[in-house]
């Protein structure tokens, strides 16, 4: 609060300087003035190809850079899904709208339901942002929701802590929201009805107020579902209002409010069966299957089965507020401020871990959790670009602070020993409150993180066709956590033990340099060098002193040559990339003391993407990715059976070295259109030890559109049409779970624009 009443006063005083600026002397700017703020605020209203055609190039983004580049301007690999692609491909979720992204896994199991698999790296090594805002909690803050609220979603390849502080070492992703923009109307619903009682009702309004300088948006959506998998009905409703106004011919001002609400009825995998070996069957974990690899099974039997108890809670509520100031000094100069506010309550209750015994004949349930968390952030973002001469060379520069104060408090309660041992085919769960008792919640921690940080970008043009754009970064990060349990002296496990409260700084410097050359106007190359800095372990929101200790942030490193380009008289666009990314200073057990760790870890990637998009002919279009990665453990080691065994070289788990997506659009007729979707994701593993494989897929999607009216479009659609049964993600070591997807599922949709 402290620092809200700090900010507040600060934040009027910027406005009100503004305000008083000499406007008459800006005059001549007006024109630039009001062609800068449009395309501020409708970035992707313009120049927008087709869904499923090719890549949107030449589009502004805001992720790969804050000097306002399109993709094809930026020396890094980006790739943007525009609100048309998200609804053309019935993603109704954001993981749904991301997994389609050029190497990317998703995952919404409950514990981490913002789970990311990307250039070889997982969870909190993927940074996942809302409008350029990191929650530092991605991997659980980035849940999907109802994608109805984004206007589209950006993917931006490799290290990119320059940009948004500490983290992203194998990428970042950037959820951009739907906000007020310049048109008189707009109305759009879209309504939808399929399998399992899924079901979908949203509505978005654009309009001006009279014949003010303000324009306002509304966004509504309801989505809900039963769920393919036993006891997983879902609902989750999401509402958003933006005003936009032109205070002045040089001044406009967003605020933006949006909140989510979510109540879900957990799912945290299906059990792999114990494998049979030489006509035994043999436990996991057990020594015999040590150095093997085994494709995990499940039994058909189970397909649809959900262990977890009768009454789960996996339920969140967020509300997001930002207040938007943007000022043009000049044709030149442009002042940007952000406040933003940010609320998430989470709460879980559920039986996490389910196991088959011995001999495949019954499930043993375990892992009972509850907990509560409360999450606050509250930060302002002061931004200033300026386009000027350099001994006759064109320079633009971004220059900015962020500060931001983030506190979380957890309330975990856990029941150890095992729940029940139930019949896997036909079992009562018993509830969670009487099965067994819970403690209820009781206050585990609260981290506090104060982050102020400095940022300077550039981009030079050297010669008319050469350009050298340039990042820099300076976090100062503070962290104190109060420990509201029992403290615990030092262990030899935990040299530090768990102490009632401690207090830890880092200082993060991080960077990026990038050429670019325009061989012609229709294909460049590229080269960049990024780093990235992150906690050792864990997340700085949650992390504990067994965790951090004294160690350092790790640090992350990447070389990435590159290419975009237009060919066949430029019905076609694509983009090539090939990088290198190293992680260092990570944490791995001691070799000298197996229950103790220390920070010399190490991971490292090497891989290609490409992305093409080809107009065919008017009528037909075809778009498509794909993505190699080779990734590794280059210092890592567990614990088993009271043994160090080491990991290096080993594949990282829940990353595939090929995966690939296709679309085929056929507009076959003035009203109607058929589009037919591919995806391939190829081996993955459960576990360091790489003795747990996740068999590859390939599934298939299938619409067809009949535009019944200008204005009206009724589309029907199938995805999963072979009915693959296949997991979106592995987990567990000793008690392996496969989280499955839905299998074949039929829907209707209706949507309106008028």
């Amino acid at each position: 609060m402290k620092l809200l009443t700090q900010a507040i006063p600060r934040y009027l005083t910027v406005c009100i300087l503004a305000c008083l600026y000499d406007t008459n002397a800006l005059a001549e700017t007006q024109a630039a003035s009001d062609v800068t703020e449009l395309e501020t605020v409708t970035v992707t209203h313009k120049k927008l190809n087709p869904p499923n055609s090719k890549p949107q190039l030449d589009v502004k983004t805001q992720t790969g850079s804050r000097l306002g580049l399109t993709s094809r301007e930026t020396p890094a690999s980006i790739t943007v899904i525009d609100k048309a692609t998200i609804e053309q491909r019935g993603a109704q979720t954001t993981q749904e709208a991301l997994e389609r992204a050029p190497g990317i896994l998703v995952s919404s199991q409950p514990g981490s339901a913002g789970s990311v698999s990307m250039r070889g790296f997982t969870g909190n090594q993927i940074t996942q942002l809302f409008n350029g805002i990191s929650v530092q909690y991605d991997v659980v803050a980035a849940r999907p929701i109802d994608s109805w609220l984004m206007d589209r979603v950006e993917v931006l390849g490799g290290p990119s802590s320059f940009l948004y502080g500490q983290a992203a070492v194998g990428g970042s992703i950037n959820y951009v929201s739907k906000v007020a923009y310049r048109e008189k109307s707009h109305h759009s619903a879209l309504f939808n009805l399929g399998e399992y009682w899924n079901r979908r009702a949203s509505y978005d309004y654009n309009g001006q107020l009279g014949d003010s300088k303000n324009w306002f948006r509304a966004n509504v959506s309801y989505l809900g579902s039963e769920g393919s998998m036993n006891n997983t009905k879902a609902n989750s409703g999401v509402l958003s209002f933006s005003l936009l106004s032109d205070l002045t011919d040089k001044l406009s001002h967003t605020i933006a409010v949006e909140h989510q609400i979510e109540k879900r009825q957990a799912y945290w995998g299906t059990p792999l069966l114990n494998p049979t070996v030489n006509g035994q069957i043999i436990p996991w974990g057990d020594a015999r299957l040590a150095n093997t690899q085994i494709k995990g099974q499940i039994d058909p039997g189970t397909r649809f089965k959900n262990y977890n108890a009768a009454d789960p809670i996996f339920d969140q509520q967020v509300t997001w507020i930002r207040d938007i100031l943007e000022y043009q000094f000049s044709k030149d100069t442009q002042f940007k401020n952000t406040f933003y506010f940010y609320q998430g309550d989470r709460e879980y209750q559920n039986v996490e871990g389910y196991d088959w015994n011995a001999t495949n004949t019954a499930i043993i349930r375990n892992l009972s959790f509850a907990v509560k968390h409360d999450q606050t952030i509250i930060g302002n973002r002061i931004e200033l670009t300026h386009d000027d001469k350099v001994f006759g060379m064109p320079l633009k520069t971004s220059a900015g602070i962020d500060v931001a104060y983030n506190k979380q408090t957890r309330s975990p309660s856990t029941e150890g020993g095992t729940v029940s041992t139930v019949n896997p085919y036909n079992f009562s769960v018993g509830t969670y409150w009487s099965n067994p008792l819970a403690t209820g919640y009781v206050p585990g921690a609260r981290n506090k993180l104060l982050t102020v940080a400095g940022y300077l970008e550039n981009r030079l043009t050297l010669l008319p066709k050469l350009n050298l754009v340039t990042g820099l970064r300076v976090d100062d990060i503070d962290l104190e956590n109060k420990n509201y349990r029992t403290p615990t002296p030092p262990t030899a496990a935990n040299p530090f033990g768990s102490p009632a409260d401690y207090h830890r700084h880092w200082t993060a410097v991080t960077w990026r340099a990038g050429l670019m050359y325009d061989i012609t106007d229709n294909l460049n190359v590229y080269g960049q060098y990024s780093t990235a800095a992150s906690p050792p372990a864990g997340l700085l929101t949650t992390a504990t002193m067994t965790q951090i200790r004294n160690f350092d942030l790790s640090t992350g490193k990447q070389a990435e040559i590159g290419s975009k380009f237009d060919f066949w008289d430029k019905k076609g666009s694509g983009t090539v990339a090939a990088y290198w990314i190293e992680r260092t200073n990570m944490t791995t057990q001691d070799p000298q003391n197996p229950q103790s760790v220390l920070p010399v870890g190490g991971q490292s990637s090497i891989g290609v993407e490409a992305n093409l998009g080809l107009e065919i002919t008017p009528e037909i279009a075809i778009q498509g990715n794909m993505a190699y990665v080779d990734a590794q453990f280059d210092d890592f080691s567990e614990t088993v059976g009271g043994r160090l065994v080491s990991r290096a070289g080993n594949q990282p788990t829940n990353v595939a070295k090929w995966t690939a997506n296709g679309w085929l659009t056929w507009n076959f007729q003035p009203e109607w259109q058929w589009v037919f979707g591919a995806r391939y994701v190829g081996d993955r593993y459960v576990d360091a030890a790489n003795s747990i494989v996740i068999p590859a897929y390939a599934v298939f999607d299938t619409q067809m559109t009949w535009k019944v009216h200008r204005n009206a479009a009724i589309t029907a659609r199938v995805k999963n049409l072979t009915d693959e049964t296949y997991a979106e993600w592995g987990s567990g070591g000793t008690q392996p779970l496969f989280l499955l997807r839905d299998p074949r599922i039929f829907q209707m949709e209706l949507k309106l624009d008028f």
